[in-house]
């Protein structure tokens, strides 16, 4: 009797090695082929994200006119030209603005918008539709359309405020070196608002209707509701909000260059507006290179800040 136990206590642990083994073979077998099939995608990644980050990494620690030209290393030369321009630092001041009034103007109207629009009944979808419109449009043809807006002989703006006896409020919109900056980021919010108006729209309705029956029965007044029930329930899309519209206002090379192509004297040129220029209109492409990582550290610090804000404000 032992041994039949002892003989059967065998064969069990000979299945169980034998199965350990299948299985491993089996998850090793399983990774392979997950690794062939993943292999055409990271390919194409490589090729198209990693290579093209290595040579802009290369490109910075060069003096390069072009990958048909000789390029000699330089060392951490191009980090000090980048950080002695004074235009480099311009752009960047003009960029935080630029971020500044895109949020505000863009993300501020698509919230009024939204809560106008959301009391509607019947016009709704007409309206939607409407304000929605804009965003469809390239930022390259806002551009054309707002640099007739703003001509200062034949424009609608300047003529209109004539037409109705404000003569005096025209202005150079496009020339002015204090107004600029401003004009030129009232034509991308314009093309850009449609996109938060109809994000804010769906936060709309999923706050709790009860929650505003509730501060009704406790007395509360139409503004009332809307500090304590309206804008708490839209935290979390406005974050949202807030962050897509500044990692969309540092894409703000397309009016920027048709409008004004950074001028006039550098008092609309971006951090992007100025990589172009030295790129492909001075050759310089080593301080162009620093540029991009530059704006590539941005992009990610804000994309960082606003994560850790967002997971805050959901505890």
């Amino acid at each position: 009797m032992a041994g039949h136990t002892g003989g059967l206590s065998a064969r069990m642990s000979e299945r169980r090695t034998a199965g350990a083994a299948s299985s491993d073979g089996s998850s090793d077998g399983d990774a392979r082929t997950a690794l062939w099939l993943m292999a055409p995608a990271l390919a194409l990644y490589a090729v198209f994200t990693l290579l093209p980050i290595a040579a802009t990494f290369w490109l910075s620690f060069n003096s390069s006119a072009g990958f048909n030209t000789s390029a000699s290393f330089v060392g951490f030369d191009n980090y000090a030209k980048a950080a002695q321009d004074p235009i480099v630092w311009k752009s960047l001041v003009h960029t935080f603005l630029w971020l500044a009034y895109h949020v505000v103007m863009a993300g501020g109207l698509g919230l009024l918008l939204a809560l106008a629009v959301s009391r509607l009944r019947i016009t709704q979808i007409f309206f939607r539709t409407a304000f929605f419109l804009p965003h469809l449009v390239s930022l390259a043809v806002v551009g054309v359309i707002w640099a007739n807006i703003y001509d200062p002989f034949f424009g609608l703006l300047n003529t209109a405020l004539t037409r109705i006896g404000l003569g005096a409020f025209t202005q150079g919109w496009l020339s002015d070196p204090a107004l600029v900056l401003f004009s030129v980021n009232v034509a991308s919010s314009w093309q850009g608002f449609g996109l938060y108006m109809l994000l804010f729209i769906a936060g709309l309705q999923n706050i709790d209707h009860s929650l505003y029956d509730a501060a009704e029965v406790d007395g509360a007044n139409a503004f009332q509701k809307l500090i304590y029930v309206t804008l708490p329930g839209l935290r979390e899309v406005t974050t949202f909000v807030v962050s897509l519209a500044m990692i969309n206002g540092l894409k703000g090379f397309a009016t920027v260059f048709v409008m004004t192509n950074g001028g006039p004297f550098y008092q609309s040129e971006l951090i992007t507006t100025y990589i172009y220029r030295l790129a492909f209109q001075s050759q310089d492409h080593g301080l162009a290179a620093v540029l991009c990582i530059l704006l590539s550290l941005l992009a990610i610090t804000i994309t960082i800040v606003f994560n850790r804000w967002r997971a805050r404000l959901s505890q």
